[in-house]
């Protein structure tokens, strides 16, 4: 089986997108507060961590973006625009684009993070950072 610990994935996707960012002048940071020994199944753990970086490196034009493992939760947290209240049900919607989109996405990155985190069990949560950004807070053990 292809499993592998938060931390272990949150390392890694740390690795690969810290030079994107350092390109674009943002201080990327990855602190881990607790870890734990839990295994999730790779490739879908990846998609959901490596999706949220994604997005928080694009949108993010100065400042920081922070990946935090804590237990069983990973959050990733962001300098950037932010969302919109009333955006911040829909983006989770196949094809939408929040206001501030840019680029060539096609509104499928969080969708995917949210069939992936509904199919799994995760829990998944957008929350706005003051003075401005997001937050994304993924539960992989939400209590039942």
């Amino acid at each position: 089986t292809d499993a592998a610990t938060l931390e272990t994935i949150a390392i890694e996707q740390y690795e690969h997108w810290r030079g994107i960012a350092d390109n674009k002048g943002l201080v990327m940071q990855l602190n881990v507060l607790h870890a734990n020994n839990m295994q999730y199944k790779t490739p879908l753990i990846r998609a959901v961590i490596a999706n949220l970086l994604r997005n928080a490196v694009h949108y993010t034009d100065t400042g920081f973006v922070k990946l935090v493992v804590d237990g069983c939760t990973c959050r990733v947290e962001d300098s950037g625009q932010g969302i919109e209240p009333e955006q911040r049900e829909i983006v989770f919607q196949p094809f939408v684009r929040g206001t501030q989109a840019r680029g060539e996405g096609m509104g499928l990155g969080l969708s995917l993070v949210k069939r992936i985190c509904q199919h799994e069990n995760w829990r998944i949560e957008l929350q706005a950072m003051q003075p401005q950004g997001s937050c994304f807070t993924v539960d992989f053990n939400p209590p039942k």
